[in-house]
């Protein structure tokens, strides 16, 4: 009989930074933390903290989210 393996769990904490800027895009940058381990890296690209998580998830099996049906309102 196999045995049951306990579910894979990855938890992470992001914190962004937006800058006031006077450009149109806004600057940001950020730092991510893995719960499990208490690994931490600060980013500067959203590229960077998906490689951070990256190496905890199997994330090539993701893809993002589709737009939402009903708009998220902040009350």
């Amino acid at each position: 009989m196999d045995a049951i393996l306990p579910p894979l769990i990855s938890s992470f904490i992001i914190r962004f930074v937006m800058e006031e800027t006077s450009a149109e895009k806004p600057a940001y940058h950020g730092t991510i933390r893995h719960i499990q381990n208490a690994e931490e890296i600060n980013f500067n690209e959203w590229r960077e903290a998906m490689e951070f998580m990256h190496r905890f998830v199997p994330l090539d099996e993701l893809q993002p989210p589709s737009s939402p049906q009903t708009p998220i309102i902040n009350l």
